[in-house]
């Protein structure tokens, strides 16, 4: 793809051997790297805003989802995530919320990262779900099992944990509220003999 353009009524692409196409909405998919086409911010991604809209083209009715989005954490940092499960639930937040620009549905509200990471490590599975952005503190809800919270201010922005996934799912409507998470709330692990 050689270039896009975006006009009030369409949208205009050139593709590499030169011919053009026209359309109502153009996806484009570009892979892990943070690869966008220019003029939309080139190497380093697309920064959006809470609903993944283009900072750069608010007015373009352009969005970016998964890997190449650049997001901001209210009052806080950017950052990236690079996982399938996230690129799919930002996919479905951007078409929502383009939807809703053409008043054709309700607002989707702003896009927080809930989506859940696992790996199996020495016999444990590790279990983290939401975004840890820098500059968050950390507290441990539970030694056994292991549940770290992470917050920005008073709001519970991730959570991790070393075989506590069922825990983790039982904690995770509070994420993305400023009702911390104490070690009282954390449920009780009953193992099986």
């Amino acid at each position: 793809m050689r270039s896009i353009r975006t006009h009030t009524d369409r949208i205009s692409i050139t593709l590499n051997d030169g011919s053009r196409v026209e359309g109502d909405l153009a996806i484009v998919a570009h892979g892990t790297l943070p690869a966008a086409p220019a003029p939309w911010t080139g190497p380093d991604g697309i920064p959006v805003d809470s609903r993944l809209r283009s900072m750069h083209a608010p007015r373009q009715r352009i969005y970016a989802a998964g890997g190449v989005a650049v997001h901001h954490y209210p009052g806080h940092g950017s950052y990236r995530i690079d996982h399938w499960d996230d690129s799919a639930a930002q996919g479905i937040h951007a078409a929502n919320a383009l939807l809703h620009d053409l008043d054709m549905a309700d607002d989707p509200g702003q896009y927080l990262p809930s989506s859940t990471f696992s790996a199996r490590i020495h016999g444990h599975t590790l279990t983290g779900v939401g975004h840890p952005a820098l500059g968050t503190r950390t507290r441990v809800l539970s030694e056994e099992p292991l549940i770290t919270a992470h917050y920005l201010g008073d709001v519970l922005v991730a959570l991790t944990g070393v075989d506590a996934a069922s825990h983790l799912r039982e904690l995770m409507p509070r994420l993305h509220h400023s009702d911390p998470v104490t070690e009282s709330t954390v449920p009780v692990m009953r193992q099986h003999v």
